[in-house]
């Protein structure tokens, strides 16, 4: 383990949260949905309920963190004018974590607020007040399962990439069309909901001056080099502006961590890796069958990453287990608050 070569070059964790069961906020995403100008290019999860429920995962993941990834030095969490509440001022304290507002990261952007598309949000994370020069961002529902090194993610100046070569599709405005109608169908009659999240690492490839294949990343955490991402939008500042000018997912969006993914592949600073240690659980399109094999693996220790999605939807005797096996896993993060 060489840790000690990093001992002058810390990395921080960024994470992107919001509680949509706040009143608040969904009356605040209610105005904005009604005031929006660009229906045409939303898609059509980008303001369903589900994108913005809270259901604890935060908890595990940063629990995940300071158990497994202890060289992280300040995990900062993304809000709008929320705090979560088990992250009392204590445990703030303790487990260095800082809240950090939207209003923050847009300075000097304030037109663009109030915004409820992740990708948006992601797009403004590099202007985090002293972020470190390396970091891992995550959503607020990936969780580590077992420990993590920073040669997992960072060998000295090159990043880890975990994912596989993808050959590039053509999206034409009528194929996103049908698969908004698509999308609309599947949500409606079998409750799963469609992100389209090939076209947004597609995008974010061709901006970083890809043309016949992609790198697809599944949900994992993500190295970027701050550097990496604020060069490309200083010398591009009108794709940035475009970029966090819309209030809800958007077709015509691009998220960092894929941008940067591909500019460290065309420099030659990206390390490939298949992702063999990464698991999702989708409580919307995994059969029950699928999701106990799926824990029997989380036990096994198979796995470092995990991504639960749609963690209401699975069927609440596999919800509590779920949440029995990751409580005794992180039990003992937060007893010193």
């Amino acid at each position: 383990m060489a840790q000690n070569n990093h001992s002058s070059d810390p990395i921080d964790a960024v994470l992107t949260w919001v509680d949509g069961n706040d009143p608040k906020h969904a009356e605040k995403r209610a105005k904005a949905m009604n005031g929006s100008k660009n229906h045409h290019s939303h898609l059509p999860s980008g303001n369903h309920k589900t994108r913005f429920l809270n259901n604890g995962e935060l908890y595990y993941s940063i629990a995940s963190l300071r158990k497994f990834a202890p060289w992280i030095r300040t995990i900062y969490v993304v809000t709008d004018n929320q705090v979560p509440k088990f992250l009392t001022p204590e445990i703030q304290n303790i487990q260095n974590i800082k809240i950090v507002d939207h209003q923050e990261i847009f300075r000097t952007y304030e037109w663009a607020l109030p915004t409820f598309s992740s990708m948006s949000i992601e797009t403004a994370l590099w202007r985090i007040e002293g972020l470190s020069t390396k970091f891992l961002y995550l959503n607020d529902d990936f969780i580590l399962t077992a420990p993590v090194q920073i040669e997992d993610f960072f060998a000295r100046d090159k990043v880890i990439l975990r994912g596989r070569w993808k050959r590039m599709a053509e999206y034409s405005p009528l194929r996103i069309k049908l698969n908004h109608i698509f999308s609309r169908f599947v949500k409606k009659f079998l409750g799963i909901t469609r992100s389209l999240n090939l076209l947004t690492q597609i995008r974010s490839a061709k901006l970083a001056n890809f043309a016949d294949r992609y790198f697809y990343t599944p949900h994992v955490p993500h190295p970027i080099r701050t550097k990496t991402v604020s060069d490309f939008y200083k010398a591009h500042p009108k794709t940035f502006e475009n970029n966090i000018q819309h209030k809800f997912r958007s077709t015509d969006q691009h998220t960092i961590q894929y941008l940067a993914n591909h500019i460290e592949i065309k420099k030659g600073n990206a390390l490939l890796k298949p992702p063999d240690d990464v698991l999702m659980i989708n409580g919307e399109s995994d059969f029950r069958f699928m999701i106990s094999k799926k824990i029997k693996r989380i036990k096994k220790g198979d796995v470092k990453f995990l991504c639960i999605q749609g963690f209401e939807s699975i069927d609440d005797e596999l919800q509590d287990e779920l949440h029995t096996l990751l409580n005794d896993y992180f039990s003992d993060v937060y007893v010193n608050a």
